[in-house]
């Protein structure tokens, strides 16, 4: 009868003769994961870890995207100012390509008709006054009735479209203003954490190698 003998694993060995300390991870901003060399981080919640810090410009731009005052993670409710766009911004980029093209037919069709109308207009008047002087009455009820239809079609169109445009920028107003963040003193300090004090860090984890 064969015996199998088993050597004892030394656990030392198994485990790693070094000891590495942990390298922190560089802070960067939870929205474009850039660092605070071009702008600084904050930490304008009460969010932890890497989800603490932000950049202003960042978290301004999704507060005024989104329509909300509040972190979407741990629901702190931040002191925001909210501003209007102006009027000629929203006529350069009136949002979608379909209502831009929409805006710019109306404009055309306003310029257009509008001189037009009022030619038309004035000449069925002064053709109503003529026949009424020759005592043509039916002649001229009819063009004063062709004036007052003519009339009646711009001005609804008119209305309808303006209405329409304003609601589009109604929405477009309320869903791109300018967010200005308000923060409390306690929040409002700058997280400041350099590459170059990172990379010592970094350094001196390596160099604590037992």
């Amino acid at each position: 009868m064969s015996h199998y003998y088993t050597q004892p694993v030394n656990k030392l060995e198994d485990q790693p003769s070094t000891k590495q300390c942990a390298v922190p991870e560089i802070p960067m901003c939870r929205i474009c994961h850039e660092g605070g060399l071009q702008e600084e981080l904050l930490s304008p919640c009460e969010c932890l870890g890497t989800m603490a810090t932000i950049h202003r410009s960042c978290l301004e731009h999704w507060l005024s995207a989104s329509g909300t005052s509040f972190c979407e993670l741990c629901n702190y409710q931040f002191t925001v100012q909210r501003k209007s766009r102006p009027l000629l911004e929203w006529l350069q980029n009136p949002g979608l390509h379909q209502e831009k093209r929409t805006l710019f037919g109306d404009m055309v069709c306003f310029l257009l008709i509008t001189p037009l109308a009022t030619i038309s207009g004035w000449l069925c008047l002064r053709g109503a006054i003529d026949h009424l002087h020759f005592s043509s009455r039916l002649e001229a009820v009819g063009l004063i009735a062709l004036t007052v239809a003519l009339f009646t079609i711009y001005l609804f169109w008119t209305l309808v479209s303006l209405r329409y445009h304003c609601r589009l920028y109604n929405e477009w107003r309320l869903s791109n203003q300018r967010v200005l963040l308000l923060l409390p003193r306690s929040h409002s300090e700058p997280v400041l954490h350099s590459l170059s004090s990172w990379q010592r860090v970094k350094n001196i984890s390596k160099e604590s190698i037992v």
